[in-house]
Parts: structure tokens; sequence; C-alpha cells
């Protein structure tokens, strides 16, 4: 796992305990507010994430990532570097 998706994780593990910590309700104010500010921060975070897999995801397809059409026009020639008269 790469330090961006274990950053997602840890993300996620802060924001559960945030959360449990908030459900409690046996906290100060102040502390209560801090918590809320540090988990809405964090899922902000986490939802960008999740939209920016979601869109390399849809780009890579099911099959693999979508082919590129290979000549300049998108005809399937391929483009050895010419220009055409």
């Amino acid at each position: 796992m790469d330090g961006k998706d274990d950053g997602f994780e840890k993300g996620v593990k802060r924001l559960h305990k945030i959360v449990s910590l908030l459900e409690e309700g046996d906290l100060p104010l102040e502390k209560g507010l801090a918590l809320f500010s540090e988990g809405a921060a964090l899922a902000k975070s986490c939802r960008e994430r999740l939209e920016t897999a979601k869109v390399r995801i849809t780009l890579a397809g099911a099959d693999g990532p979508a082919p590129f059409p290979a000549g300049p026009q998108g005809d399937g020639a391929e483009d050895d570097g010419e220009t055409a008269p």
C-alpha cells in the first residue's frame, strides 16, 4: 500500500473514532466543536480521494484503459510522424 492509500485508510479510521467520541456526548463544548471541525475536514478529504479513484476507474474501464485512436483523425491509421499532403 502506498502513502496515499495509507493516508486514506488512516483518515477513515480517525473519522470513525471522531464519530464515536461525538456520539458518546460527554465532551466539553470546545472539544466537541474541534472534533467536529476535524471530522468535517477529514470527510471532505476522503470524499475527494474517492471521487478521484472513481474517475480513474471510469477512465480505465472494465477491460483496462480505453484505446485512443492511433491516427491523427482517429481513423485507426498508424501515426508515423509524417504529415499527409
